[in-house]
């Protein structure tokens, strides 16, 4: 699509967020017409002919919903607004619980009173410890013994949330089940990957005594707002659940290949086992099985850890001043 189509108008809350940004330009690329929806907007210094029509609304006021969806003519609505780190949700749980899970009621009403089509950027999270042992990949419809953390339980009130408008109202509703996902744009979020690239773009040294077995299942933002794309252009599928990452398990020692591929100096030394700070914040589980997503959408991971972490690592060298 060359121009934009006026009647493909698409609302994304958290529309300046890491999620938010990435898709607002890759669905403008393909031709919508697209609404940011925030509530603290930030400036985007990390996408190009970045040109989105920007407003400042609040996921936990019905209101402010209803206002966006009628004076943009809505047509449909991604819902990546949220509170994404479990850090902050333990020491907020009530605030992080207004924005996680009533804005995604919220969400689901305004989908419901404007007859919208819905996609809620859930999060793998919901599956706990599934698989932790073998890190066989996870089925969607897998349930798992134990949810861990504040943020998980919210992810799964949610996808509770706008199952129940489906079944009861018929809402139109995929949801997406993200992990760990990473990119130009991320700068609070603290994982293996940023903390690697931060400490040899610094060119300090990064030793870790334990962690280098560690596995985790990333998702490059560019791979997610490609899904969530391909999300909004099915009109029907035969799931409405998806896992989607990058397709693999990777570890940490890896993850310091993939940057010491870029920074040959780089002092990294990282020990065997698990790392202890990420298995108190979250469990270790398998990677998602992509097979629906193959399936039903035709999503396929395009970018292994190596592409993204050197996109990444050029983005976080311009914000620290080492280009």
């Amino acid at each position: 699509m060359s121009s934009k189509n006026m009647n493909s108008s698409i609302l994304i809350t958290g529309g300046t967020g890491l999620i938010g940004a990435h898709t607002a330009k890759h669905l403008a690329d393909e031709g919508f017409n697209v609404i940011c929806f925030d509530f603290k907007p930030r400036q985007i210094d990390f996408i190009q002919n970045w040109d989105m029509t920007v407003v400042k609304g609040d996921v936990t006021k019905l209101e402010d919903l209803l206002r966006a969806v009628n004076e943009y003519s809505i047509k449909g609505i991604i819902h990546s607004a949220a509170v994404p780190i479990e850090s902050v949700c333990r020491k907020d749980p009530a605030g992080s619980f207004e924005v996680n899970v009533n804005g995604t009621l919220n969400i689901a009403e305004t989908s419901r009173l404007t007859d919208l089509r819905l996609i809620y950027i859930s999060s793998q999270a919901v599956y706990g410890n599934l698989h932790s042992k073998d890190l066989a990949p996870i089925k969607e419809e897998e349930v798992p013994n134990q949810i861990f953390g504040v943020y998980a339980s919210h992810k799964m009130m949610g996808e509770i949330i706008v199952k129940s408008y489906a079944q009861l109202y018929g809402l139109s509703v995929l949801t997406l089940r993200p992990t760990w996902v990473y990119g130009p744009g991320q700068i609070a979020v603290q994982n293996p990957i940023s903390m690697l690239l931060e400490k040899a773009i610094k060119k300090q040294p990064f030793i870790l005594e334990k962690g280098g077995d560690h596995p985790i299942a990333y998702t490059y933002i560019k791979d997610l707002a490609q899904a969530i794309f391909l999300s909004i252009k099915m009109k029907k599928t035969k799931n409405s659940v998806f896992n989607i990452d990058g397709g693999r398990i990777v570890t940490v020692r890896e993850v310091a290949e993939a940057v010491k591929s870029i920074y040959p100096n780089a002092h990294i030394e990282v020990g065997s086992g698990y790392w202890p700070t990420i298995s108190q914040q979250t469990p270790t589980r398998g990677p998602g099985d992509l097979t629906r997503a193959r399936q039903d959408l035709g999503y396929e991971p395009q970018y292994s850890i190596n592409e993204g972490v050197k996109e990444f690592a050029q983005y976080l060298a311009r914000i620290y001043g080492c280009e």
